[in-house]
């Protein structure tokens, strides 16, 4: 034991036993019982998250001494001033019976199994409350013109991050695609993190991407649409169904100038963000991908100077398909390409219904459009998709007279009427939903 003056002394080797919970822990209002103390904890101020960081770490910060005060009425017993979270997690690893619940409970007895957990502590033991409150509001109540704590910029962070990991970036980009629900877990796994790191230290790749740093995840175009670039990007590097003697676009055995070139190839594939912002801005929270159309603006999809977003994913190798997609995404119809535009729609449509008859063997020659179409709607709606989400693809099949259907597409292409980009737009957006269907089903 050391003396350091009046108000507070530091303590070695105190065992786990003689702490005790603070019931008038700011985190919460005044509480005497313990047990709603560690409900209260575990609950709002993820008390769990510490106890995994101590089992990952084996110990806590020796950065950070927990402070106490010593109990009047039990001496050698200590009541927790500063490090309550750490505290309340460390009890409950030790005792999962504390656990404020079952679901709890079995997470910390999964943590605990087969770790050696710490079990005694160095402390710092102040006079009294006051003694101690200096000390807390200096570590609680933010900068306080430099003397209390000064979180970091981001330019700290990001060069702290630099000798960290080289493959930041690329550990971040896959925590966004597992969270936005474009893989899952498994499917993770057979990315090589490697990989990725390669691709996204090359300049040319970041900026096709819309990533403004090579250490940390900070978007330079709209939201949106770079999520929609890292989407492709990730798609490229899974293995091709059914190719499993194929390299995946974004491969290991890539040279520089490869990558180099994959950077500019989404740039020409459409793929790349186009709506710059006025400086970079740190990702935001990723939009979780679900099974319902997500509401577009009409206002925005209607002044694009493109029919189909680089959103629009395709995993299918059919390279036809990846051709016709390609040109569309790039193409601006009122650049004079609006009759090519026109073509290319129908053409798309078209291929993604006869790639879905092939796949599930209802496809034959030279089948009239609306034939393929009412039997596309049919095998959809018979494995369980609603008839409510196939009202183009119904009306399209039964009406060749209607804006979207591939009749008047045609008629377009032969001449028959003018095609104008909005009107083009209006179609894709019809189509898109019951697109996807299929695709999601090959």
């Amino acid at each position: 034991m050391k003396a350091q003056g009046p108000e507070f002394r530091n303590v070695d080797d105190v065992p786990l036993t003689r702490l005790h919970l603070d019931p008038e822990n700011p985190r919460h209002d005044p509480i005497l019982d313990e047990d709603k103390i560690v409900a209260q904890l575990f609950g709002a101020e993820k008390a769990l998250a510490i106890a995994k960081d101590i089992v990952a770490k084996g110990a806590i910060s020796p950065l950070d001494r927990i402070g106490v005060i010593e109990m009047e009425d039990n001496r050698g017993h200590y009541i927790v001033v500063e490090g309550n979270r750490r505290a309340c997690a460390l009890k409950v690893l030790h005792d999962p019976r504390k656990a404020p619940n079952s679901k709890v409970k079995a997470a910390i007895e999964a943590l605990r199994e087969g770790v050696k957990l710490p079990s005694k502590f160095p402390l710092v033991v102040f006079r009294d409350r006051a003694a101690a409150e200096p000390w807390l509001k200096l570590r609680h109540l933010g900068e306080q013109g430099g003397a209390g704590t000064k979180p970091w910029s981001a330019d700290a962070k990001n060069r702290f991050a630099r000798g960290a990991t080289p493959d930041r970036l690329a550990v971040a980009v896959l925590d966004r695609a597992e969270a936005a629900g474009w893989i899952n877990a498994s499917t993770r796994k057979s990315i090589a993190l490697t990989t990725l790191t390669r691709y996204l230290s090359n300049p040319v790749v970041r900026g096709a991407l819309g990533l403004d740093s090579p250490h940390e995840l900070r978007f330079t175009h709209d939201p949106e649409e770079v999520d929609a670039a890292l989407k492709h990007f990730i798609l490229d590097a899974l293995p091709r169904p059914g190719e499993k003697d194929k390299q995946p676009v974004v491969n290991s055995r890539s040279k520089a100038e490869e990558r180099r070139n994959y950077g500019l190839s989404l740039h020409s594939r459409g793929i790349a963000p186009r709506t710059q912002l006025p400086a970079p801005i740190e990702a935001p929270a990723p939009q979780k991908q679900a099974g319902k159309k997500q509401e577009r603006n009409p206002r925005k999809r209607d002044d694009s100077p493109h029919i189909v977003t680089s959103a629009f994913v395709v995993k299918h190798s059919d390279k036809n398909l990846q051709r016709i997609l390609s040109e569309l995404r790039s193409l601006r119809p009122d650049d004079g390409y609006v009759f090519s535009a026109n073509y290319l729609v129908r053409a798309a449509i078209e291929r993604i219904m006869v790639l879905y008859a092939q796949t599930h063997g209802f496809h034959k020659p030279k089948q009239p459009d609306n034939v393929l179409i009412q039997l596309c709607q049919e095998h959809l709606h018979k494995n369980s998709v609603p008839l409510t989400q196939l009202k183009t693809m119904r009306v399209a099949g039964s009406n060749n007279d209607a804006t979207f259907s591939l009749d008047t597409l045609g008629a377009a292409v032969h001449g028959g009427q003018l095609p104008t980009r909005r009107g083009l737009i209006a179609v894709w957006d019809n189509w898109e939903p019951c697109l996807r269907l299929m695709l999601d089903r090959m």
